[in-house]
């Protein structure tokens, strides 16, 4: 069995309701100073000034009481992407090496710290992406995210990052992620996301996608658990580690391309399984 596999087993034991009720009521404890840019510092809340906009400066005792909290309220309510965005603010100082390599040895990975360009569309930028052509990435991406009900205006911004360009490059990630899922034909149930968080834990190294593929599946039916873990673990830890590093693409200048063109420059393939593991068999939906 995979490490995911036994310690998931081993969490499944000792996450009681009593556990999740704690890990909320701290959570939501450590996380009532950041409600607001101006509150006020007291005792316990590190001095620093932010260091960027959305950055709100926090102790290391902080960051380990929102982690763990955020990670069980998330396993209480998968639906709320807020645990999972919060989750990966509060574990990722430290860990930004891995991509920050793959980034500054790459031209386009350089050039993207450089400009720091962000996902957004105005409306007229975004139905013109359901006129591309059927088969291009822009018109692949268009369709699944109107397929599922999302959008790219989403995504939470970073806040408990203490270092201003490896909240950029965590910001980039969280921003193309619905990239990840195009390019990958996953949709928006518990185990397809897992099986991306998977993947792009494989690619950046950053904790949260660890903690989720760990604690994820606990929520699954059994015959989901079994198909995660035979089919779709396996499968999103060697993609993941063979593929081109995702950080570095500059996704909105492959719009137009096939995206077939961009699966093969990105040395990525789908899941063998997917014609016989279907997206509607996946039922335990999640909303981003």
């Amino acid at each position: 069995m995979s490490l995911v596999g036994l310690v998931s087993g081993a969490a499944r034991r000792v996450a009681t309701p009593a556990a999740l009720a704690g890990a909320a009521f701290v959570a939501a404890k450590a996380m009532a100073a950041f409600t607001s840019p101006d509150a006020k510092a007291d005792s316990a809340r590190s001095m620093t000034e932010p260091l960027y906009e959305t950055h709100k400066p926090s102790t290391t005792l902080q960051k380990t009481f929102i982690a763990a909290g955020a990670a069980l309220m998330g396993f209480g309510d998968p639906t709320d992407g807020s645990h999972i965005a919060a989750l990966g603010d509060a574990t990722a100082n430290g860990f930004f090496g891995k991509m920050r390599e793959q980034m500054i040895s790459d031209p386009t990975g350089r050039r993207i710290l450089k400009e720091r360009p962000q996902i957004a569309f105005t409306p007229e930028q975004w139905e013109a992406l359901a006129k591309l052509p059927e088969g291009s990435f822009g018109h692949a991406y268009y369709s699944q995210m109107k397929r599922n009900g999302i959008s790219w205006s989403t995504r939470p911004p970073v806040r408990f990052v203490d270092n201003e360009e490896d909240a950029y490059m965590l910001l980039r990630y969280r921003q193309c992620h619905d990239f990840y899922h195009t390019i990958l034909d996953l949709d928006i149930s518990v185990v397809e996301e897992l099986a991306i968080k998977v993947f792009e834990w494989r690619q950046t190294g950053l904790p949260v996608g660890l903690i989720a593929s760990v604690f994820g599946p606990l929520r699954l039916p059994p015959h989901e658990k079994a198909r995660f873990f035979s089919h779709y673990l396996p499968w999103a830890m060697q993609c993941g580690s063979q593929a081109k590093p995702i950080i570095s693409v500059y996704w909105e200048e492959m719009l137009e391309c096939s995206v077939d063109d961009v699966r093969k420059e990105m040395r990525v393939w789908l899941l063998p399984e997917r014609n016989s593991v279907t997206h509607a068999e996946n039922y335990t939906a999640v909303a981003h």
